[in-house]
């Protein structure tokens, strides 16, 4: 998707639940996030790929509105330390929505944001369905999965190897050792097979780098 076409996608959606027309000036400071000198996987690359797996599956969401709007805000905000972004996201979805969408619809929104940490577990369908499209990058050709892996560590660029893919195998095999990678049958049926394949040998290329997979 284009970046106006992506623009014009929020601009509709913002009105469309705010009755309001500042979605232009809302989408632009988006972009502009997301734009970032220090981004190079959280991007509006990453919220489009979201986006299109979205619209396979939003006829499953119970909120589809809640879960797009989850989407657009959950990578907002991408300071460091990492850890506190979902959270920094969250509140800035709530600071700029304040007075411009129902607060039943704004507290939904918040809670979704904040459980694209993965390391909360998802309470309800659309927040399964939410942090699966969060994660089915995993689920992409190698080729694109390894250029995801890379531009993630371009970010990370502070942490000392050993850190850094420490971290990477510890959250891997975190998610190797579920029953199911993803939360949810249509990711189960779609993503999983080929994400559990491309971990699996990822976590290959680090041992025979010298990285300890326990």
């Amino acid at each position: 998707m284009n970046r106006q076409a992506t623009k014009l996608r929020f601009e509709s959606t913002w009105q469309r639940l705010s009755h309001r027309t500042d979605g232009d000036a809302i989408g632009q400071a988006l972009l502009d996030l997301y734009a970032g000198e220090a981004r190079y996987y959280h991007t509006i690359d990453h919220i489009d790929f979201c986006l299109e797996v979205f619209d396979e599956v939003s006829d499953q969401c119970d909120n589809p509105d809640a879960v797009e709007l989850a989407i657009w805000f959950h990578d907002a905000i991408y300071d460091f330390p990492v850890e506190e972004n979902e959270r920094l996201s969250a509140e800035y979805f709530m600071n700029v929505s304040q007075g411009r969408l129902p607060e039943d619809l704004r507290r939904v929104v918040f809670e979704q944001v904040m459980v694209t940490d993965h390391r909360r577990v998802p309470e309800d369908t659309d927040q399964k369905i939410l942090t699966d499209i969060d994660l089915s990058s995993f689920g992409r050709p190698w080729e694109r999965f390894i250029s995801d892996g890379l531009n993630v560590r371009r970010e990370l660029n502070y942490l000392e190897d050993d850190v850094f893919y420490q971290r990477q195998i510890a959250f891997m095999k975190n998610l190797l050792d579920r029953e199911h990678f993803y939360a949810t049958p249509w990711f189960q049926d779609n993503f999983e097979p080929t994400a559990r394949q491309n971990l699996q040998q990822y976590l290959g290329t680090l041992a025979e780098r010298g990285f300890c997979i326990v």
